[in-house]
């Protein structure tokens, strides 16, 4: 039956193939491309935000209006000007051809707080849309307007504010040149993204600007600090006896292992392009498609820190639909829905990287969109031949709405990879659904080095080598029986110790143990003679007086 279950999944999952979203003017927050018009409410899917953000339009002057789309077949784009009531003001003639993703337009109808709404319609005749709100207003252009109110007009070219670019500032950037990337990071374009330009770092180096990093050093398991290809035998990266290894196909594969409250992931794959790997527990309520609250987008928590974010109870008011039909509210969970993701791609032995969250069908948007944050607490990234090499830790447990824990128990894994640009197609043409254990502990060890004589426990041995052989030690013993005596010329050598002890015990343990003095309550007169010594001096004095 789970077999099975996973095989409908993968099923689902392969029959997504179209959506759009507006990327100028900015598409409603969020910017989701995957609403058909059977699952979600008219006239746009995404409810009105309580504070929209209105492009402004001029009656006759030209507007390039553009979207993003994924690769799809026999569809047609058309747009129109709705007003707040959802009716059509005005229809831009003309219905736009497949593999086309912008369009010139003049509007001719003035109309405040309206909806610009373009829509992809398939041969089936099911229908994605995406919308933005504007004011179409008479009048001149104000400066401002000119650059979407994200940076200022100086000698007729925008400067854009930080985090935008493109002739009207109407683009999200992470960066525009490769300055704004750190610790060698270089700023690469993604023209068919809604993130227009991102940083891919150096190795070692993660985040937005390259500005994070891993402090720790190499073991045995994996190259924290640099790739060593000597040490480590899966690409000079990792050693696979340290974790589980998952295949998801003939040529990619996962290995995992979890590490004090972490888990460790690294992806293998046979691409040059991006990766995409999402998870979710295995039994979730469809309730999750009810978040974020979109028809109250942004609350106080995107003002909170970090600490503060994560300490916040959300209160408890769900959304009466979030867009959705009730057939979209009741219909089974699609494999990416409610999904916590990590979508990655390496160029030129740089990485990008990033914490992700799919409300549904849509292509990811990074956790910021929701108020939430980058989880990954390590990542390095490499490419060897025609294969991707990327590792991420996190935590295991999960700190907010964006994302799902990672263990201990079996959890739904999504994965899928491209041939193309990341953000084109982001389902890709090899992808499928797994249920896998990843926060496994993996007990290995390693031969240690035999320690030789120059070593005690990993340290120089210095008060061994400072001894020196025992010789030339005069020594006598007295009992009343028998004496013992070493001559000056006499010779003793310091035995080798079995065990690092201490210098005296080596000195002590190579030579006999005197008898205890015998003890008088007297103190000894050096000049008395023994009572032996005086019986003696008796009879050679009587042997004396009879000879003579």
């Amino acid at each position: 039956m789970a077999v099975r279950h996973v095989f409908l999944l993968l099923m689902a999952l392969r029959t997504v193939s179209s959506g759009i979203v507006l990327s100028f003017p900015q598409a409603r927050f969020p910017p989701l491309d995957y609403l058909p018009d059977d699952l979600t409410m008219p006239p746009c899917g995404v409810p009105k935000p309580t504070k929209p953000f209105y492009t402004t339009f001029h009656i006759g002057n030209s507007y390039n209006v553009t979207w993003i789309t994924p690769t799809s077949s026999n569809s047609t784009y058309r747009i129109r000007l709705i007003d707040s009531d959802g009716l059509t003001v005005e229809q831009v003639p003309g219905m736009i051809a497949e593999g086309v993703n912008s369009q010139a337009i003049k509007l001719r109808s003035p109309c405040e707080q309206c909806m610009l709404l373009v829509e992809q319609v398939m041969a089936n005749g099911k229908a994605f849309r995406s919308c933005a709100d504007v004011n179409v207003v008479k009048g001149s252009v104000k400066e401002d307007e000119q650059c979407s109110q994200r940076g200022s007009l100086m000698n007729a070219t925008c400067q854009c504010e930080s985090g935008f670019t493109g002739n009207q500032c109407q683009h999200y950037a992470h960066c525009e040149t490769n300055d704004d990337c750190l610790n060698g990071g270089v700023c690469v374009d993604q023209p068919n993204s809604l993130i227009k330009k991102r940083c891919f770092c150096s190795y070692r180096f993660f985040g937005q600007r390259c500005d994070r990093k891993f402090n720790s050093q190499n073991d045995h398991c994996f190259a924290y600090d640099e790739l060593v290809a000597a040490d480590l035998p899966l690409y000079g990266m990792f050693n696979p006896r340290c974790f589980q290894r998952h295949d998801l196909s003939a040529e990619d594969r996962v290995y995992s292992r979890r590490v004090d409250n972490e888990v460790e992931v690294i992806m293998d794959f046979s691409t040059k392009s991006w990766l995409y790997l999402g998870w979710r527990p295995t039994e979730l309520s469809t309730s999750c498609r009810l978040f974020p609250i979109l028809e109250d987008t942004r609350g106080r928590s995107n003002e909170m820190d970090e600490v503060a974010r994560r300490e916040f109870v959300a209160k408890p008011v769900m959304p009466k639909n979030n867009g959705y039909t009730e057939l979209g509210l009741k219909s089974s969970l699609h494999p990416m829905d409610c999904v916590d993701v990590i979508m990655t791609s390496v160029r030129k032995g740089r990485l990008f990287i990033s914490d992700f969250y799919s409300r549904d069908r849509s292509t990811p948007l990074e956790d910021y969109w929701y108020d939430g944050e980058m989880s990954l607490s390590a990542a390095y990234g490499t490419q060897v031949d025609d294969r991707t090499i990327v590792m991420f830790r996190r935590e295991l447990r999960e700190f907010e709405p964006t994302d799902h824990p990672l263990g201990p128990n079996e959890i739904l894994v999504v994965w899928s990879k491209g041939d193309g640009q990341m953000g084109t197609a982001f389902q890709g043409s090899d992808r499928g659904v797994e249920k896998l254990r990843l926060a496994e502990v993996v007990n290995v060890t390693f031969e240690q080095p035999t320690p030789t004589n120059e070593l005690a426990f990993g340290v120089k041995n210095v008060a061994h080598d400072r001894l020196e052989p025992i010789t030339n030690i005069p020594t006598t013993f007295s009992s009343s029986s028998s004496s013992f005596s070493s001559s000056s010329t006499s010779k003793q050598t310091t035995p080798t110790p079995s065990s690092p002890s201490a210098p005296t015990r080596l000195f002590t343990s190579s030579l006999p143990t005197p008898p205890r003095p015998t003890t008088t309550s007297e103190p000894e007169d050096s000049s008395a003679s023994s009572p032996s010594a005086t019986r003696v001096f008796v009879l050679v004095l009587a042997i004396f007086v009879l000879f003579y």
